[in-house]
């Protein structure tokens, strides 16, 4: 499986080269995306750096945000923010989904974003904006700042507003000297990269995703509004598929299309998959989107193959490890992490890594120490912005060793090198 070549004065065997390059996928879709969850390597992939519009989708980014003020102590769950005139109206616009939020009500940091994930209810979002950055002008300027902090290309992302919907639906609150048709944009790699960072740095996301329904209880009074979850019906409508999804959000607009993205749970194969399709079709029929999320979930399964090296895999192809100028010293070493990788093949594959560098000062390994270095025969891999792990590898020693004091030998060694 492992081959490593530990310094440059042990011959090298030349392995082949290992390749990685995704799935290109040809769907009925503009954009389309399947990433391995645990390891953000792009297993499979359609026009994955166009800038499109995402719709609803956004509000993945806004609930990052909202969290990571929750936990940084800028807002609590349950505080209360208010609600004012223009959120009311936007709240009753029949265009958009929305939970009604009276004016001068004040409504629960956890009632907003349940509403604005579940339900994908628009005014929710933006009062969640308001409340972190003052506007959407403001708010949208932390959201590009929040984007371009994951590591994602400027040229692949632009947020207007918290929800993705058209400015001109923000009224007063709208960002100026921009077009009122402006909407959020994104590709469909620097979306899958927003969600990735939302459910691995805030995973209790998802138990509010996981939610069947939302019931939303209006202050002071018997009133409350009811709906079915994104998920709960997701699930129900690709149960065909036998894929079943832990996570997902949904967007649709007239410039989008439908827009859909979900987190499998662990499968048969023993991975998980992120899947995201966008404008898989038109924006009032989603269906066809939602079961090709989970169709190419199904069609990544059955293609390549997924590779473990644990953690204390012993290494094979070279146990030799340099502590001197022409001292050889035998050093059996083992992977020092567990770390995966998917390749676009089939059979076990075997990797090799940089040589590295011997220290001349050095007289001794101690065991456990740990040696870096990067693997040097793959080739087309590919991972979500800001993610590379994959070509650094860390080995450990598995036992100690020591090379003579004697001042002698080292110089008359270091003269006949």
């Amino acid at each position: 499986m492992i081959g490593f070549f530990i310094n440059d004065k042990v011959k090298q065997e030349k392995l082949s080269i290992v390749n990685g390059e995704p799935i290109q996928l040809k769907e009925t879709a503009n954009a389309a995306l399947v990433v391995n969850f645990k390891t953000g390597q792009i297993v499979a992939e359609q026009n994955p750096k166009q800038k499109l519009t995402i719709a609803s989708t956004s509000k993945l980014l806004t609930t990052y945000l909202v969290l990571k003020a929750i936990r940084s102590g800028k807002l609590s769950w349950q505080q209360r923010i208010k609600s004012n005139n223009e959120i009311y109206r936007l709240s009753q616009n029949t265009e958009l989904m929305n939970v009604t939020l009276y004016p001068n009500d004040s409504y629960t940091v956890k009632q907003l974003l349940e509403s604005t994930l579940l339900i994908s209810s628009n005014a929710t979002g933006v009062l969640l904006g308001d409340a972190i950055s003052g506007n959407q002008t403001n708010f949208a300027k932390l959201m590009n700042k929040t984007a371009a902090s994951f590591g994602i290309p400027k040229s692949e992302f632009k947020f207007f507003n918290a929800v993705g919907i058209s400015n001109s639906y923000l009224g007063s609150d709208k960002i100026r000297d921009i077009s009122d048709k402006a909407e959020n944009l994104a590709s469909v790699k620097a979306l899958s990269t927003i969600a990735y960072r939302l459910f691995t740095d805030y995973p209790e996301v998802m138990k509010i995703m996981q939610e069947n329904q939302l019931n939303f209880q209006y202050p002071n009074s018997s009133q409350h509004f009811q709906s079915i979850g994104t998920l709960s019906k997701f699930n129900a409508e690709v149960a065909d598929t036998k894929i079943k999804f832990i996570a997902a959000k949904s967007g649709a607009s007239r410039s989008a299309g439908s827009v859909m993205l979900g987190l499998t749970d662990k499968l048969a194969n023993g991975q998980q998959y992120l899947s995201v399709v966008m404008n898989g079709s038109d924006y009032e029929t989603p269906l066809p989107t939602w079961q090709l999320v989970a169709n190419m979930v199904k069609e990544v399964m059955n293609q390549g193959t997924n590779h473990v090296i644990k953690k204390n895999h012993a290494i094979t192809g070279s146990k030799n490890l340099y502590l001197q100028k022409t001292q050889l010293n035998q050093i059996a070493l083992k992977t020092a992490s567990t770390f995966s990788f998917w390749t676009n093949g089939e059979g076990p594959q075997r990797i090799s890594a940089q040589a590295i560098p011997y220290d001349r000062k050095s007289t001794a390994v101690k065991r456990g120490q740990i040696f870096t270095s990067k693997i040097n025969n793959t080739k087309h891999f590919d991972y979500l912005y800001g993610l590379n792990q994959f070509h650094k590898i860390k080995l450990q020693a598995t036992k100690s060793t020591r090379i003579s004091h004697n001042l002698f030998i080292r110089y008359w060694r270091w003269l006949t090198h």
